[in-house]
């Protein structure tokens, strides 16, 4: 929660391109979705997606800008569990992206993505 607090942001790349920036927030979706599916999976996972979609505001479309929401909103949902959902996304994210995601954020991950992008 320190990091949230400290005003890290989730990207360093400003990503411009409409279609660049859909694929970079279906990639951080996708990875939510999978540390999600670590408590279920099918209507466990989607139950979990509206919850954080309609109570805690937290929009699957613009995720990979709103990490800072998504960390407080797993935090209400699974309390001193929520790092274990973290983790589970990060390692998701990493695997997307072919690196290891140990000892890196899930913020350190979109910056590693926006790079990318940014190099197409």
């Amino acid at each position: 929660m320190q990091q949230a607090a400290s005003g890290t942001q989730s990207s360093a790349v400003p990503i411009t391109n409409p279609e660049q920036n859909a694929e970079r927030n279906a990639q951080v979706a996708k990875a939510v979705i999978t540390g999600l599916a670590y408590f279920g999976a099918g209507q466990v996972v989607e139950s979990l997606v509206y919850i954080l979609e309609l109570e805690h505001s937290v929009d699957m479309n613009s995720i990979a800008d709103n990490i800072p929401g998504l960390r407080v909103a797993l935090s209400k949902m699974f309390g001193g569990a929520a790092h274990v959902v973290e983790a589970k996304i990060g390692e998701a994210l990493g695997k997307q992206l072919g690196v290891d995601s140990e000892g890196k954020s899930i913020e350190d991950l979109i910056r590693i993505l926006d790079t990318r992008d940014a190099d197409l």
